[in-house]
């Protein structure tokens, strides 16, 4: 069973999926709210594996756009995290008021920027019982320095970090293509969509480069944490995820897979799908 569902977040209005177990029936169940990755949403093929799997397991799921993303209010493509977070905490709240959840086991579950802004809130929100964070970072510089590369990658970055700043909160709006601030190769490019977002307001560059869960990470500790990421990604590279777990004191779960992209959770992997699995019935069992 899924529901369309709604809720506010500092005054928009955030839209999302609840899919509904057979088990619900029996009583309250934990839930997995689902994050999406950059300018992404939703039905994103990710999220869909994610909440199929999930409600498989026994789990009630919520799926949302975050604002500025998919069918969510907000500025188009402002993809600024610490909003993102209140966004993700917003679901936590709304999820603890549905009679079908027990919202003392709410997990968060992301995928690339998703999961660096669930650590993030799993960091401030005690509220969050557990996360599992694919294919995330732990510092937004460090990131985006993996990312653009080379001296000559580096400096057409910075330029339009510059840009970025100066243009922060003024008028006429910039507009960067989707490419130019996180790069992915051809061969991955169908997992983008029609319905993701393919140029971003440019203060996302500077807000992103900003932001860093690993500031906060430790403090999830002694909440399960599961990270995973693909050991030859080549978006997001695995030192993201390696950030992650030092930066939260060596506190959690990781795994780096060969054989596997950045979009790992629509390629069916069966290994993918029996770590989260194992690790779901370990450390929040349905």
């Amino acid at each position: 069973m899924e529901e369309a569902v709604s809720f506010k977040s500092d005054g928009l209005m955030i839209k999302g999926l609840m899919t509904f177990p057979a088990s619900v029936a029996q009583g309250p169940r934990p839930a997995i709210i689902i994050l999406h990755g950059f300018g992404g949403h939703k039905n994103g093929v990710q999220q869909q594996w994610s909440h199929k799997f999930f409600s498989g397991l026994g789990y009630v799921t919520l799926r949302i756009d975050y604002r500025g993303c998919g069918e969510s209010e907000g500025k188009r493509g402002a993809i600024l995290p610490h909003g993102m977070v209140r966004d993700t905490i917003a679901a936590v709240d709304y999820l603890g008021s549905r009679p079908e959840v027990d919202k003392s086991r709410i997990v968060l579950s992301g995928t690339s920027y998703g999961a660096t802004v669930a650590v993030y809130a799993a960091g401030i929100c005690d509220r969050i019982a557990a996360v599992i964070a694919q294919g995330g970072w732990a510092n937004g510089e460090d990131m985006f320095r993996r990312i653009h590369n080379t001296p000559e990658k580096w400096a057409k970055f910075s330029k339009l970090l510059v840009q970025a700043r100066a243009y922060r909160d003024h008028e006429p709006a910039v507009r960067v293509p989707r490419y130019d601030i996180i790069w992915i190769p051809e061969r991955l490019r169908p997992a983008i969509d029609k319905l993701s977002i393919m140029d971003f307001a440019i203060e996302t560059i500077s807000e992103t480069l900003d932001f860093n869960a690993g500031e906060v990470a430790a403090a999830m500790a002694p909440r399960p944490l599961l990270i995973i990421h693909s050991a030859k990604d080549e978006v997001i590279t695995a030192d993201g995820s390696m950030d992650i777990l030092r930066t939260a004191g060596y506190h959690g779960d990781l795994h780096i897979l060969t054989g596997v992209d950045h979009f790992m959770f629509e390629e069916e992997d069966g290994r993918v799908a029996s770590i989260v699995r194992n690790w779901l019935g370990k450390a929040m069992p349905a």
